[in-house]
């Protein structure tokens, strides 16, 4: 059984200021790290995907799913 990966839905002015700390230079890793997480399960990306692409554990993605939702 395959799973169903249920995708995140952020507005647009969200969208842009998650990109905007994902290429922000001046920001904390952390919190470009916890953008790209969002953005990615925006996109329907599987929690194993995005922490192997993020370089976090899958517990660390559920958590900041659910924190954004």
């Amino acid at each position: 059984m395959a799973n169903h990966v249920k995708r995140l839905s952020v507005s647009a002015a969200d969208r842009a200021e998650l990109e905007r700390r994902v290429r922000s230079q001046n920001g904390s890793a952390r919190d470009a790290r916890r953008a790209r997480i969002v953005l990615l399960a925006a996109e329907g990306r599987s929690g194993v995907e995005i922490a192997e692409r993020v370089g976090v554990s899958e517990p660390t993605v559920i958590k900041w799913r659910r924190a954004y939702a």
